[in-house]
């Protein structure tokens, strides 16, 4: 396969899936949502999938899987989760027309979700190549990471005293808490309906559908690791589930029943979560999206596990034509998760 020698040169890749993912691992960056798997998943909701990647002297300098959906009069729509990876300078007008081509759009919409930590200089680059920061954001700008690099009675102390109180009554409980080997969908899309329906928090729903638990079941198998814990009849308390990829487990599935609460069963199985990743050799638990204004209680939960909290580059976009920007950057606001 030829490579081109600017950095800036964009290229459609086209090779095996598993080759794609040996390129993204060996990025710093580089992050489940840019894997083959996950546009697997995606895939299975409707989304299309290209990916193009960068070469300096046959060496990848950047990559980017593109899920893209196509709207009326040749109108697409694309979104990059977790990327583009790698050396942000070279996020010029060439990558635009690169995919504008390869997806044949006559008006093209892009939103990229860097999760880099953010620095000036790359702000900057991508404001001078064009990009704008998205007003309205999909995802989120930061998160908290749980580092796994130490045995569980070092990770414990970093634990607030309120965090260990209650994960110390967790286990006071007569409850099962167990690695779920043969997971069925509809058992976490249940769980998650129940505390749906307990929390009842305006506009916002936490309901899961059976098809797309089922999707990451089928898709992701031995990647997704899931931990349960239920009550003396078997019924669920708490589950919860990280997919891996590289050294990272990113958190995935996280429900509590209005029983469960009560057993402090999430602390539970967040904590044998992270010890299961920690024997299989994963560094570090990224427990996802934070929001510390409206969304409080999650935050206490996460940030008590003795987590560092990353700032990320966050949801940048651009359009061809210019003025196609803000017509698309509404509805995909709406309609992506």
């Amino acid at each position: 396969m030829s490579s081109p020698t600017q950095l800036s040169n964009w290229q459609v890749w086209d090779e095996a899936d598993s080759e794609w993912d040996l390129i993204i691992a060996q990025f710093s960056d580089g992050s489940i949502y840019q894997t083959t798997n996950w546009a697997k998943h995606k895939e299975s909701s409707g989304w299309q999938v290209i990916r193009l990647i960068s070469f300096d002297r046959n060496h990848p300098v950047a990559a980017a899987q593109c899920l893209f959906r196509r709207g009326p009069l040749g109108s697409v729509v694309v979104w990059v989760a977790g990327g583009p990876i790698g050396n942000i300078d070279s996020l010029s007008s060439n990558f635009v027309n690169i995919v504008k081509q390869a997806v044949g759009a006559r008006f093209l919409y892009i939103r990229i979700a860097v999760m880099r930590q953010t620095d000036v200089a790359s702000s900057k680059a991508l404001t001078a190549e064009g990009w704008r920061q998205s007003s309205v954001i999909i995802g989120t700008k930061s998160s908290l990471v749980h580092s796994l690099d130490a045995e569980e009675s070092t990770r414990r102390s970093r634990c607030s005293s309120n965090w260990k109180r209650n994960l110390k009554r967790s286990a006071q409980n007569e409850s099962f808490t167990y690695i779920w080997k043969s997971p069925d969908a509809k058992s976490i899309s249940d769980a998650y309906a129940q505390m749906d329906e307990f929390k009842d928090i305006k506009g916002v729903s936490l309901a899961r559908s059976n098809d797309d638990l089922q999707s990451v079941i089928n898709t992701f198998g031995d990647s997704l690791i899931l931990v349960r814990s239920d009550d003396k009849d078997g019924a669920p308390l708490a589950i919860r589930g990280a997919l891996l990829f590289n050294e990272t487990a990113w958190d995935f599935i996280a429900v509590t029943t209005p029983a469960g609460r009560k057993k402090y069963a999430s602390h539970a199985v967040f904590w044998a979560l992270a010890e299961q990743c920690f024997q299989l050799g994963i560094k570090q638990f990224d427990l996802g999206g934070i929001d510390p204004v409206n969304n409080r209680g999650v935050y206490d939960f996460k940030k008590g596990t003795g987590t560092v909290q990353v700032d990320y580059l966050g949801e940048w976009e651009t359009s061809s034509p210019p003025w196609f920007r803000g017509i698309a950057s509404r509805l995909i606001s709406q309609k992506v998760s």
